[in-house]
């Protein structure tokens, strides 16, 4: 049975966008309350916070301090500090869609990008609303192709043109390294770190030596965007999977989802189609992958690349322990030890014209491939493909049955981490808005795009959103390697997946030296030696 992407009309969709972000304080009130991320119905789901650990961080109940009595949250009960809004507009350094055609930012500003869901475009437009009534300041996206370049040429000048900046992450890591970035520490009197509407993964995970230069939560969906997660097609599955392994949503509640058990589903699913020998672009895969997912998976299963001493000092963790090393090896074999298997799209280079990313998509979008290694910014690209199958979701594989839970890599060198450059006008100022912009996205921007656009547009089954609430986002994990790719220890994984190889412990220790001595310098930067 061929089982078609639901499609809403333009008017029942609309509806359903109106009621569910009517709905949203309650919904926020009634799950953060009672600690429940939401049911496999869909029903009474609360809007997870953007901290991917706990909402229970703050120095006391959230009723009484983060939101009001409708269940809204707000700064009121923080007991900001007084403060004169000298200055009317709070100018933001975002990237364009020049410079970046998927990554670039629709939080900020609202009407400024035809392509952006109306959804989004209106809670952007009552958060910033909400602040221009409350403060009299009005916030002001500024679009440039890039950010990183447009900070160092304000603070070049002396123009002050920025009151803060959201570059991708490793651009952040570059400006702090460059001593261009407060430490948002600094600023506890604004900024409280503590909140429900900062990513309280990210704040552990990106500081360094105790310094936070730069971090996320409401204020960017950036981060749930390049999250990583498995797209898979459903009448696939149905037709290849189903009778031996049972509902996939099963097996991953049940902690049975791993690598595996995906390569098995894969193996039964990938077929000759073009009636030529090898397997091609034009034939059935049973994922589509790239080189630089390898890393995903092996983050998926718990390990790291870099760790954090006692003194919260990066430290290399891949190879320390013979697990990590076995753990590389393993996601490395599976995603290339079988060549008939899966599709890695930098493959396709010559057998296709354009990128060869679209054509990987394409793979997937046409129904010739089970499964997809996605970040949720290629999920809103599915709505391209008007034949489509049924997909659903769910999180990567556990590297075996003994892992405690699942892990969601954030692909973080395309993640937005907010921060303050020492070049803007005033800091205090800039604190205090990087505090309410987040804060008042909390109940407007972050629903609009997960609760409305992502579950109900684009997954649109019961089960995907349950796999989204509970466990694709609710253990998203930033990796310092990653962000700031000491010694190229990321991009190790990718060297040996186009070198078709499986020597992680060489490989190590090629570059263990230039690992360590970029951990240095970046721990000298930060003025911690």
């Amino acid at each position: 049975m061929t089982m078609k992407r639901t499609k809403f009309t333009t008017c029942c969709f609309t509806l359903l966008l109106c009621l569910l972000l009517a709905l949203c304080p309650l919904l926020v009130a009634c799950g953060e309350s009672s600690g429940d991320e939401g049911n496999a119905s869909g029903e009474g789901t609360s809007v997870p916070s953007s901290d991917t650990t706990s909402d229970e961080t703050g120095p006391g109940p959230e009723g009484d301090l983060y939101q009001d009595a409708e269940g809204r949250y707000t700064l009121d009960g923080l007991h900001m500090p007084a403060f004169s809004f000298e200055q009317k507009e709070f100018r933001v350094c975002v990237y364009d869609n020049v410079g970046q055609s998927t990554y670039y930012s629709e939080e900020i500003g609202y009407n400024l990008y035809e392509t952006t869901d109306d959804v989004l475009n209106d809670a952007v437009k009552t958060r910033n609303d909400l602040i221009a009534e409350k403060y009299g300041v009005t916030v002001v996206a500024c679009p440039v192709n890039n950010v990183l370049e447009s900070v160092r040429q304000d603070a070049s000048a002396n123009s002050e043109l920025y009151d803060a900046a959201m570059p991708f992450m490793p651009d952040c890591a570059t400006l702090a390294q460059d001593e261009a970035l407060y430490d948002l520490k600094e600023f506890g009197n604004y900024i409280h770190l503590e909140a429900p509407w900062w990513d309280q993964s990210a704040n552990q995970s990106l500081s360094v030596g105790g310094k936070l230069y730069f971090t996320t939560g409401d204020i960017s969906i950036m981060q749930k965007i390049t999250s990583m997660a498995l797209t898979f097609n459903k009448r696939l599955y149905e037709e290849y999977c189903q009778d031996q392994w049972g509902s996939l949503y099963d097996l991953v509640r049940e902690h049975k989802w791993t690598l595996d058990t995906m390569y098995a589903m894969g193996r039964a699913v990938a077929a000759e189609l073009d009636g030529e020998a090898g397997m091609s672009y034009k034939d059935q895969w049973g994922l589509v992958t790239a080189n630089i997912d390898a890393v995903h998976y092996y983050l998926a299963s718990g390990e790291s690349l870099i760790r954090k001493d006692a003194s919260d000092l990066p430290v290399l963790s891949i190879g320390e322990q013979e697990s990590s090393t076995n753990t590389a090896m393993k996601v490395l074999e599976t995603l290339r030890s079988n060549e008939s298997w899966a599709l890695i799209v930098e493959d396709l280079a010559g057998q296709v014209q354009g990128s060869t990313a679209t054509a990987g998509l394409g793979v997937f979008g046409e129904n010739r491939s089970l499964f997809r290694t996605t970040a949720f910014s290629a999920v809103k690209k599915l709505r391209d493909f008007a034949n489509a199958d049924a997909f659903g979701i769910v999180p990567l594989p556990m590297a075996s049955e003994g892992q405690e839970t699942y892990y969601t890599p954030s692909s973080a060198r395309f993640a937005y981490g907010i921060c303050i450059p020492k070049s803007v006008p005033n800091a205090d100022f800039s604190a205090y808005m990087v505090e309410a912009l987040c804060c008042y996205a909390k109940n407007t921007v972050t629903p609009a795009y997960y609760e409305v656009t992502l579950k109900y547009r684009d997954s649109n089954d019961a089960d995907s959103m349950e796999m989204l609430d509970q466990y694709v986002f609710s253990n998203v994990v930033y990796d310092l390697g990653v962000i700031y790719n000491f010694g190229s220890v990321s991009s190790m994984f990718q060297r040996l997946m186009q070198d078709h190889s499986t020597a992680v412990s060489s490989s190590l220790d090629s570059i263990r030296d230039s690992v360590q001595m970029a951990i240095d310098d970046c721990i000298e930067a930060y003025g911690l030696q």
